[in-house]
């Protein structure tokens, strides 16, 4: 009954599970418990440059300068949306200060007037305050408008902090406009001044704000996940791909090592699988699932790299490792799609530079997320391939060493021992 127990099998059988476990809760758990939304970028624009306005955006400053702030200003910089090198905008619009201080001036002509107005009809208004009240009913005639606060959300950057951004920026501005008509109600109250509904509308919402969205997520791609489903589909291509193309290679390889004209058909047939599934997975996701594409080109050059990137990565484990190291891919691919959920400033530093910082699949997804959503173009499309391309590269470069590396290793080495 305990010989099952006493069996190494047994034992390592254990093991594993408990290494699977581990993993399984580092992936899940850890890195959901560990999640924050902090020091999220965001461009403050002062387009006023007022007195008014640049109390504001030092108040602004001061407020989100902590550590542990949820927001995090940076300088606008040109073509910052589209280079993504933030995720929204919170613009203050030029004529703000002025905006703010005709209403002042406004009210304070309209409880003038109210008051000398009263005087006037008890027949007690002096001579000398007679140009005073004209002079107060011409300013409360001027037009008067809200101040203009202008929020852009950079959408395509993530679904989800585009989301939270969207109701967190309107609020900050909402809560300024909020003090300021507190202290003009407040005003008013103490001077006992009704005022008509349109100009209780101006004091009640001294600013306006406004949100506009760039490089919009558009319908049809999957609340924005697109791009992440996408690279699955890559990588899983890539995964039957590599494992289909190693069997045939090593079945008909006259050796049991891999020598370089096989390695070279490898890769040759290898291209042409992964052009050939990036064409086929366009036709399923954009024809028979409307998955919005706005350029298929891009679109199908884009997957072609990804699924050969990665067969060729796969490719170099089996080739170096064997099929016994295959399962070792699947955890690869479950950690990254774990940390490639959240947005990397949500990520804690261990998950953020241990595994989103390196992993192929995350520069990947940055291009196909270029593609699908920044049709403006973006620098960071060329840095993603470039990286992605290295990793390509390398991982050719360790196949062809791969045959000269085993020969060594199991041939010529042991032969050395025995003489």
């Amino acid at each position: 009954m305990f010989d099952v127990i006493r069996s190494k099998r047994y034992w390592l059988a254990l093991l594993l599970v408990g290494a699977i476990i581990g993993i399984v809760s580092f992936a899940l758990i850890g890195i959901r418990n560990s999640v924050k939304v902090k020091q999220i970028p965001v461009a403050l624009v002062n387009e006023d440059k007022g007195t008014l306005s640049n109390k504001i955006e030092s108040k602004l400053r001061k407020k989100f300068n902590g550590k542990d702030s949820k927001i995090k200003w940076v300088s606008p910089q040109k073509d910052g949306f589209n280079d993504q090198k933030y995720y929204g905008a919170f613009i203050i619009r030029p004529g703000f200060s002025k905006e703010l201080q005709q209403q002042n001036e406004s009210l304070k002509a309209q409880i003038i007037s109210q008051k000398l107005t009263t005087l006037q009809k008890k027949e007690e208004l002096p001579d000398s305050a007679k140009s005073q009240l004209l002079q107060a009913k011409f300013v409360t005639q001027k037009p008067v408008h809200p101040a203009q606060i202008k929020i852009s959300i950079n959408q395509g950057m993530n679904a989800q902090i585009s989301q939270l951004l969207s109701q967190a920026l309107p609020q900050i501005a909402n809560a300024l406009s909020s003090r300021i008509s507190a202290q003009q109600q407040s005003v008013l109250s103490k001077n006992k001044i009704n005022l008509s509904a349109k100009s209780w509308d101006l004091v009640s919402t001294p600013i306006s704000v406004s949100t506009h969205e760039s490089n919009k997520i558009e319908k049809n791609t999957v609340n924005g996940t697109a791009p992440m489903l996408l690279v699955a589909l890559a990588w899983f291509s890539a995964l039957i791909l590599s494992l289909i193309l190693w069997r045939e290679h090593t079945k008909r390889s006259a050796s049991k090592f891999l020598n370089a004209t096989t390695i070279t058909s490898q890769l040759i047939t290898g291209l042409v699988a992964s052009i050939l599934s990036a064409t086929v997975g366009f036709l399923f996701v954009n024809v028979c699932f409307n998955l919005t594409i706005p350029n298929p080109i891009n679109f199908i050059g884009l997957m072609s790299i990804s699924i050969f990137v990665f067969y060729l990565i796969i490719t170099c484990v089996l080739d170096l490792l064997g099929f016994a190291f295959y399962p070792l891919l699947l955890v690869v691919w479950f950690l990254a799609s774990s940390v490639m959920s959240y947005a990397p400033e949500a990520l804690d530093p261990l998950y953020r530079k241990g595994i989103y910082s390196w992993v192929p699949m995350r520069f990947s997804m940055q291009t196909l997320t270029n593609t699908l959503y920044f049709h403006n173009g973006s620098s960071t499309t060329m840095s993603s391939l470039l990286v992605l391309l290295i990793y390509g590269f390398v991982a050719a470069i360790l196949m062809y060493s791969s045959g000269y590396l085993k020969h060594y290793l199991f041939t010529v080495r042991p032969h050395r021992k025995i003489k």
